[in-house]
């Protein structure tokens, strides 16, 4: 082979090898775009609890909003006096979602919505 050849070849390499370290974030097939404004799967989870308790569908409810929060116990502050609560500091979210007619309620969860409270 060609010394020319060669370095052609060379230079075809590490143009795409920059062009491909330059291109999108995110090139992955069936990717939508950005996630950032997608709500934490805690949020989500909080969500189709209220729907489960109240017995409406998913989509009546609306997420206000949420905002991290450490509880105080595994209870979420919201423990029952029947209830042993363990005393550690737990991150967790608060939720405000508005069911349909404009009731509002505040859900408490874990860092991943493995615990659910409804106050």
């Amino acid at each position: 082979m060609s010394k020319k050849k060669m370095l052609w070849i060379i230079m075809a390499v590490l143009i795409s090898a920059i062009l491909v370290a330059c291109g999108p974030d995110s090139i992955l097939p069936g990717d939508e775009g950005d996630t950032e404004d997608l709500p934490p799967v805690a949020v989500v989870k909080a969500r189709a609890a209220l729907a489960t308790k109240l017995n409406v569908g998913i989509e009546t409810i609306t997420i206000e909003s949420y905002e991290p929060q450490e509880w105080s116990d595994s209870c979420l502050g919201l423990g029952g006096p029947a209830e042993s609560c363990l005393a550690a500091i737990h991150p967790g979210w608060q939720v405000i979602l508005v069911v349909g007619g404009g009731e509002t309620y505040e859900v408490r969860t874990d860092e991943l919505g493995e615990i659910i409270r409804i106050k």
